[in-house]
């Protein structure tokens, strides 16, 4: 039964209730302590009360909190009261696309606005999942104008597909806007984003959903096999339109737009093709009969600021920065500085214990410099976007499916019609703990990783790694070189990978690799300072379970230390600890065992190199620590930063990536890159990436969107709209050019042999990897003398040509 008016829900006290949908009821509230009136969800659906339920619901609550853009509503708080989820949110005055009648103009205008929003999400990882006119709330100016358009409900459509919950049928609810590819099984995307804000804009114009049907499962079948109709045909006044929308609903989604914004900007060059402008109305859009068994409703009406006429979406909180102390340099530092830098005490050398390492871990000197190794190897890919994007940690983006029978689909369909009708009115069964949940979610930017020598890639949820194995990183058991593919035993529902490494006195690369398996972090190969995490010092040459973490999302090792981000977006470090990686302001030699970096939080990203770690955290904030001879913290010094540090002067970051190379001299130097707002940015030592010794971030020109970065041994790489562009250090060929030179590629350089919607790029030590969606396609080119192209054909010492990798 719905709360009454004047009763208190988590001490909020009820004034109303707007509206009640498939997943519990809709609340305006006010808050007592601000004297504000917002709106609360109560998620009052069997299966709620579940524990795994209820931590999902706290991690997408978080996520969708993190999001601050004027067209995403504003999450206040949340929390579980006598066993129900809810969530406060802005309480926004405005009428749902599904009964706001708009001239093509303000449909137009709408469109832009939400389009801006989704691209703002999933740049952050974030997919909506139900982008639908129900969910899209717009208020209007005092001439009656477009104010603003807010999307409601992200991350509800995620949970009501838990499988603690029989609100399956959430997805049929919403079949009228639904992507095809989601409708074949697959995961949803920013692209499946895209095709259902083309499905509501169509509706918009039309005043009908783009496809009708009878039952469920033809409206299903229609998304998948039929066309995307001319909106010509009901609009003839608006037939320049139609082909906007007809890509933007493309059956592939890699022929649909690169971004949501793309798409608007093109449905708005075609506006101004017609003649209908603001003085044709729109009818209001006719809301969908509801198919069997139909999913959760949105509200009508719901949520508007408490001062009408401000835009009132509160900025999430920010990170109170970390404290930023000047650590002391650790007496011993291990590099000589660049000159004009302040100079850090120097060796020869870093001695930790009785082991020195001469150089750092998987790194080759840039082109023209002296000492560099016949081994170059390889380097984590850093993180993004979009990624592909997607929720929480959004699931990599879905390719194309493989083809199958019609008949076979139009079998599955329909089994699945009769299941949610049957399911619909039936008692809640509750997913018991401990039997198969729902598939994992893989990490968007850990899919794909070469380092030291070694590859790794994710695949069906399964971890294969080939190459270098002097360190038994290869997690086979043998510590022989493997030239294809091994899958790694012991592992399933894989979700991130990592490789990171030293190079020690015997010139040999100790590397050692880390991955999330179950939610459960295991490493294995070199373990001299405890960083795979057991409390061992002894090489792994299989798979060992990190003890005492809770469940994780990511990893990322190297230089002997190892970090890595839990479900509740939290950082725990452990391994070495002499120059402050660990982040918690212990500088042991070995932190035996994981600990808790308490002023982070919120963290969706992070990446390591050269004792130098960075966190990228939800707000879209940056912050690094650890060694920083070279500035690559990025705050302006050469001083070591026991703790975290943000770096400023950068907004909406979304992937960073950490490199190393040595000078003519043997002097490591160490870079690092970002993506911030789209763009590259790059600072610290001097090298193929940067004419000079930057100490703050420097913008790269030449590149534009990046969405997926990585450096190493002076190379860059980043992912840009689904292709590759590499430029700095080729002397391998690892820029992908087609040729290998010791003269520096200056510019991004797009490498135009590679074909497919490219998700993921790598690069380390000379050689370069790329792969699409859920690494279907993975090519490899560059340095080849160690196995770690994965291809038994590549060139004995430098592969020009990207080669597959079969696995």
């Amino acid at each position: 039964m719905p709360a009454q008016p004047g009763s208190h829900i988590a001490g909020y006290r009820v004034i109303s209730l707007l509206g009640s949908g498939g997943m519990g009821d809709v609340y305006v509230v006010e808050n007592e302590s601000l004297k504000r009136q917002e709106a609360m969800k109560v998620i009052s659906v069997g299966g709620a009360s579940n524990d795994d339920f209820q931590q999902r619901f706290t991690n997408e609550a978080r996520t969708a909190a993190s999001l601050d853009h004027p067209s995403i509503i504003t999450v206040h708080s949340y929390g579980v009261a006598d066993g129900m989820p809810w969530f406060t949110m802005s309480y926004v005055k405005g009428k749902d696309l599904a009964s706001a009648p708009l001239t093509p103009a303000d449909a137009v205008t709408v469109i832009e606005q939400v389009a801006s929003g989704l691209d703002y999400a999933h740049a952050r990882t974030v997919v909506h999942r139900d982008i639908k006119p129900a969910n899209i709330v717009v208020t209007r100016t005092d001439d009656g104008g477009v104010d603003r358009a807010v999307m409601l409900d992200f991350g509800i459509a995620k949970l009501a597909d838990s499988p603690q919950l029989t609100a399956v049928n959430s997805v049929v609810g919403t079949a009228a806007y639904t992507a095809p590819e989601i409708i074949s099984g697959q995961a949803a995307s920013a692209k499946s984003d895209q095709y259902s804000l083309a499905c509501t804009a169509y509706q918009l114009f039309a005043g009908t959903a783009p496809f009708k049907a009878d039952t469920t499962t033809a409206l299903m079948m229609a998304h998948v096999q039929q066309p995307p109709p001319a909106l010509g045909q009901a609009r003839p006044d608006l037939a320049a339109l139609g082909p906007v929308l007809q890509r933007a609903m493309s059956k592939d989604p890699n022929a649909r737009y690169a971004n949501c914004r793309a798409f608007a900007e093109d449905l708005r060059r075609a506006l101004g093709q017609t003649q209908a402008g603001t003085a044709t109305s729109v009818a209001g859009v006719a809301t969908m009969p509801p198919t069997p068994s139909s999913g959760p409703s949105s509200v009508p009406g719901m949520m508007p600021p408490s001062n009408p006429g401000t835009p009132h979406y509160a900025s999430q909180p920010g990170m109170t920065p970390p404290p930023q102390t000047g650590a002391p340099h650790f007496a011993g530092q291990p590099y000589s500085s660049q000159p004009g830098m302040t100079p850090p005490p120097q060796t020869a050398a870093p001695q930790y214990g009785s082991q020195q390492y001469t150089s750092a871990p998987g790194m080759t000197p840039p082109p023209g410099y002296q000492g560099q190794p016949s081994q170059p190897g390889m380097a984590v890919p850093p993180g993004v976007p979009p990624y592909p994007p997607g929720g929480g940690f959004q699931p990599a983006w879905g390719a194309q499916p493989a083809k199958k029978s019609k008949k076979g689909l139009w079998i599955a369909l329909a089994a699945a019609a009769v299941l949610i009708v049957a399911i619909a009115g039936a008692a809640v069964a509750l997913w018991p703990k401990g039997d198969d949940g729902p598939p994992p979610v893989a990490h968007p930017n850990m899919q794909l990783v070469t380092d030291s020598l070694t590859s790794c890639a994710v695949k069906d949820a399964l971890l294969y790694c080939w190459g270098n194995n002097d360190a038994g990183q290869i997690g086979d058991g043998s510590t022989s070189q493997q030239n294809t593919p091994v899958k790694v035993p012991g592992l399933k529902d894989v979700t991130a990978v990592s490789i990171g490494a030293y190079k020690a006195k015997s010139d040999k690369y100790l590397a050692t690799t880390c991955a999330v398996a179950e939610g459960d972090v295991y490493c294995w190969g070199s373990n001299y300072y405890s960083q795979t995490g057991d409390g061992a010092e002894s090489e792994r040459h299989v798979p060992a379970k990190v003890p005492g973490l809770p469940k994780m999302t990511a990893v990322s090792t190297d230089f002997g230390s190892t970090c890595a981000i839990s479900e509740d977006e939290e950082v725990y470090c452990w391994g070495a600890g002499e120059f402050g990686q660990i982040g918690t302001g212990d500088t042991s030699t070995r932190v035996a065992k994981p600990v808790k970096v308490s002023s982070l939080s919120g963290i969706k990203s992070i990446d390591s190199g050269g004792g130098t770690v960075c966190a990228v955290n939800g707000s879209g904030e940056l912050y690094c620590w650890g060694y920083n001879s070279r500035g690559q913290i990025g705050d302006g010094t050469t001083v070591q930063r026991n703790t975290p540090v943000k770096v400023q002067n950068l907004t909406d970051v979304t992937a960073v990536t950490i490199g190393t190379a040595y000078d003519s001299d043997e002097k490591l130097l160490i870079n690092t890159c970002a993506i911030a707002s789209g763009k590259v940015s790059c600072w610290g030592a001097d090298s193929s990436l940067l004419p000079e010794q930057k100490l703050t971030p420097t913008v790269i020109n030449g590149i534009e969107n990046a969405q997926v970065i990585s450096i190493n041994v002076s190379t860059a790489c980043a992912v840009s709209d689904g292709q590759v562009w590499c430029w700095g250090n080729n002397k391998f060929g690892q820029v992908g050019n087609n040729e290998e030179s010791e003269t520096t590629v200056q510019a991004p350089t797009r490498v135009t042999t590679l074909e497919g919607d490219i998700k993921w790029v790598t690069t380390g030590m000379s050689a370069t990897c790329a792969g699409t969606d859920r690494n279907e396609e993975v090519h490899c080119w560059g340095s080849s003398q160690n196995g770690q192209i994965g291809n038994p054909g590549a060139a004995s010492e430098k592969q020009l040509q990207p080669l597959k990798v079969s696995f």
